[in-house]
């Protein structure tokens, strides 16, 4: 179902609408479901962060090593009230041998990153690929927690230590003052981010909305 934009003046008190006008008000729902180009993101669902209609052309990446090149890290755009956010990288690399990934929060009021997650080592040339929900950062809490599924040269990890079997790690940082997750950062523990492309998503949640 196509998407079609409706004047102001259409809808206006006094104003009568056209056949065109009633049959688009019948109509965008359905284009809204559909996600028909120039419709309306569906805040609910898992989209880039940046996104506001359907072919807008936004599309989340806030990596590209083809265009960005090495880098120490990568931070993301910062959080905002209302949403929890979904960070996917596909295929980075360290420049460096025997070094960990690490995913970090930002808390606000502290003003320094906290801990989610540490890999097991990483050989330079080896590649990380990961899907990291971080759910509720804008909630004051003392520990945000997230769920975190990677593979390392395709070999699914669980778990910070040298065990590679399926299954989901679930991350969590911790700061003993209650405070908001502002923003996120991937790294290597030494050396630099030299491959790969990393996105982020977001979906609403209304517990922190202001």
């Amino acid at each position: 179902m196509a998407w079609t934009s409706i004047s102001n003046a259409a809808v206006a008190v006094g104003a009568i609408p056209s056949s065109s006008t009633v049959t688009a008000l019948r109509d965008n729902p359905v284009a809204v479901a559909d996600a028909s180009s120039g419709a309306p993101v569906v805040f609910a669902g898992w989209h880039p962060y940046d996104k506001v209609s359907v072919g807008d052309g936004k599309d989340g990446l806030i990596y590209d090593f083809a265009v960005n090149g090495v880098v120490a890290s990568v931070i993301t755009p910062d959080f905002v009230d209302g949403y929890e956010y979904r960070v996917f990288a596909v295929r980075i690399s360290p420049a460096s041998n025997s070094v960990t990934l690490l995913l970090d929060l930002y808390k606000e009021t502290s003003g320094s990153y906290s801990r989610s997650f540490t890999s097991v080592s990483t050989a330079n040339g080896e590649v990380w690929s990961f899907d990291w929900e971080i759910l509720m950062p804008r909630i004051s809490a003392s520990s945000h927690f997230g769920r975190l599924v990677t593979q390392l040269n395709g070999i699914a990890v669980d778990e910070p230590t040298s065990n590679y079997t399926l299954g989901t790690v679930v991350t969590s940082s911790y700061n003993a003052t209650v405070q908001k997750a502002l923003r996120a950062r991937i790294s290597f523990n030494s050396g630099n981010i030299d491959a790969g492309k990393i996105w982020m998503f977001r979906r609403r949640e209304y517990a922190s909305s202001p």
